[in-house]
């Protein structure tokens, strides 16, 4: 060999510790990427799982608040027809006592609020809880008793409408914070 001249093999030594250097940093970053890739993937993950529990838990809360309002307005619904019955019952009531029967639109009148009570029963017993439908089944069966022309004392049915108003207040939440309790004056 002669002084100035490279051998062969240093050349190609260097050419691949450049080849293995090339590729050894591509391993490397493509490590680093796919670590950061994962990274990123599992934050994604958590923060689409967040935004799945969020939109269930506005849908839930969504489909609350409808049945909520539903129920507010089958109830009170339903709670106007009765009340309105039990006032027509009274008045009736005490046409009663002046006389022997009730006069035909009078009689009307109460089948008319009647018929509105018991239609309003039907979506209540779907959306109320037992208590609730029970006591609508209470007021439905004592408000029919006056329908036949007996004379009847509607203080009870006072006591049930209010006592179904407090319990549809509870199951509503809209129940009043008076310490006093509930009123017993009759109107």
């Amino acid at each position: 060999m002669q002084g100035g001249q490279v051998p062969l093999w240093t050349p190609l030594v260097v050419a691949l510790l450049g080849i293995i250097g090339v590729v050894a940093g591509q391993l490397v970053n493509a490590h680093r990427e796919d670590r950061r890739w994962r990274r990123e993937q599992v934050r994604d993950d958590v923060r689409w799982a967040r935004e799945r529990r969020r939109w269930a838990e506005e849908r839930e809360s969504e489909t609350e608040r409808y049945w909520r309002d539903q129920r507010l307005r089958i109830y009170t619904a339903f709670l106007a027809a009765i009340s309105n019955l039990r006032v027509e019952m009274r008045y009736a009531g005490d046409t009663l006592q002046e006389s022997a029967e009730l006069d035909q639109p009078r009689r009307e009148r109460l089948l008319d609020l009647a018929a509105t009570a018991r239609d309003l029963y039907a979506p209540l017993g779907v959306v109320g809880p037992a208590d609730v439908r029970d006591q609508a089944t209470e007021l439905i069966r004592i408000s029919a008793a006056l329908l036949g022309g007996h004379l009847v004392d509607t203080a009870p049915l006072l006591a049930l409408v209010r006592n179904f108003a407090a319990t549809t207040r509870q199951v509503l939440g809209t129940e009043p914070k008076d310490p006093a309790g509930p009123s017993t004056e009759s109107p």
